[in-house]
């Protein structure tokens, strides 16, 4: 076997490359959903994780559960939209990766479902402070603990929506966009510095704040229509698309925006 991977160019060990062993993680909007579940999927292939939310007491729940698991783990509570939160909660996660760190996921994010001639210019500027500005404060921040240290992956949580178009998401719409267009400017920018730079662009998965909107048998009939898989996702199907992003098997992947999203834009 190591002969034919030395002829292909393969490492030895190529089942190892999703372990995240010996490496630190920031995954903030770690207290529930998507967040919570990435956070729990790095500690089970070897990662120490710090649990950063707004939410401090749902970011502590899933630092308990990551911790029942033997890896080392951290709560900060951030605000991302005030980057002076988002600057302390740095310099504590660096405090604690005495190492380094080597991974930052950016989750948090928000949405108002309303037509444009109904939403509100302060609901709108809501949703951008922090679906954009928020992401862009993280990745900042904490792509700034990984540059001088000549390595890391920072991912960024965009959305199916800042791809396709979908009434009653011009905010949302608006903000995972640009989130697009912000991760390849970073992956240009950090490329030389080992630091690459993704998106993950979900459609929708059953989050505790999906499941609300989903009791409108309408709209989530109208949505589910629009998926080729037929239904939404569950949770720990975004753990798969995000440790990939994270490890070793990654290493030549910077700039791309990684749809999971049930066939929905291939329609």
């Amino acid at each position: 076997m190591s002969s034919d991977l030395e002829q292909t160019g393969l490492p030895e060990g190529i089942q190892e490359i999703f372990r995240l062993d010996g490496q630190r993680a920031i995954v903030t909007g770690a207290g529930s959903g998507l967040g919570r579940a990435i956070a729990l999927g790095f500690a089970h292939f070897g990662a120490d994780v710090a649990c950063l939310d707004v939410d401090v007491e749902g970011a502590s729940a899933t630092e308990a559960e990551i911790s029942k698991l033997g890896r080392e783990s951290l709560t900060v509570g951030v605000d991302v939209r005030d980057w002076e939160s988002v600057l302390s909660s740095a310099r504590e996660v660096e405090a604690w990766a005495d190492g380094g760190v080597d991974i930052a996921v950016n989750v948090p994010g928000i949405n108002r479902r309303k037509p444009v001639l109904e939403l509100e210019p302060e609901e709108f500027s809501e949703v951008l402070d922090v679906n954009l500005r928020g992401l862009f404060h993280c990745a900042k921040a904490y792509g700034g603990l990984m540059v001088p240290n000549g390595r890391g992956r920072i991912i960024n949580m965009a959305s199916i929506f800042g791809l396709v178009a979908m009434e009653r998401q011009a905010a949302y719409a608006a903000s995972k966009g640009a989130v697009v267009q912000l991760t390849k400017v970073l992956a240009l920018e950090f490329a030389p510095h080992n630091v690459l730079v993704n998106a993950l662009a979900p459609a929708y998965f059953t989050t505790p704040l999906v499941r609300q909107i989903m009791e409108d048998r309408d709209w989530y009939e109208d949505v589910v229509r629009r998926v080729p898989q037929g239904r939404f996702g569950e949770v720990w199907e975004v753990v798969g698309p995000a440790l990939f992003l994270a490890s070793r098997a990654s290493s030549f992947v910077t700039g791309t925006t990684l749809l999971v999203d049930g066939g929905w834009t291939a329609a």
